[in-house]
């Protein structure tokens, strides 16, 4: 069976879609006659990055950044209580931090904030969209929602900071 290569690389069989002596095609889920014509004419997606692999092809906003952060902190603070509870299991948890604040003691407010943040971001996060949830509909007329693209970004931009706030001060803080 040869594949024909379509736009972007990919290959879509020359039968796709049509009726052969195997199967009636896909006319009864509502195909067009023209499905294959209209295949080779639909856009198709850009890349994220450009053709070098280091920068982005357009510039990503700042809500789809907030949300990326969220989900990488969420993933982060999982693993850091996964390590923890190993830790745990095996150790003595207290006794093995104690070791690392005698050993290495210029690392401990770089690491403590970055156990810090992670935890400050992701917890602010989850707030936001508990506020999100309850105040879904918003004033839609009058464009007073929380899900409106400007308030968006300003709340983007109100996490990060005091996330960054609440780190430094949980950094400094001696327990």
């Amino acid at each position: 069976m040869q594949l024909k290569p379509c736009r972007g690389g990919s290959t879509v069989p020359e039968f796709y879609g049509k009726p052969s002596p195997y199967s009636p095609g896909t006319g009864f889920l509502g195909t067009p006659p023209d499905h294959q014509e209209r295949l080779a004419k639909r856009p198709v997606s850009p890349h994220v990055f450009e053709i070098d692999g280091k920068s982005f092809h357009y510039k990503m906003p700042v809500n789809a950044v907030s949300s990326i952060l969220n989900r990488a902190t969420g993933c982060a603070l999982t693993a850091g209580i996964g390590a923890a509870g190993a830790i745990a299991l095996v150790g003595d948890l207290p006794a093995t931090l104690d070791a690392f604040k005698a050993s290495y003691p210029l690392l401990v407010y770089p690491t403590k904030a970055i156990v810090a943040w992670p935890l400050c971001y992701h917890y602010l996060g989850g707030v936001r969209h508990i506020i999100w949830d309850k105040h879904s509909m918003g004033k839609q007329a009058e464009k007073k929602s929380y899900l409106e693209n400007e308030a968006v970004d300003k709340s983007s931009k109100l996490i990060l900071g005091t996330s960054i706030i609440a780190t430094l001060g949980l950094t400094v803080l001696q327990l």
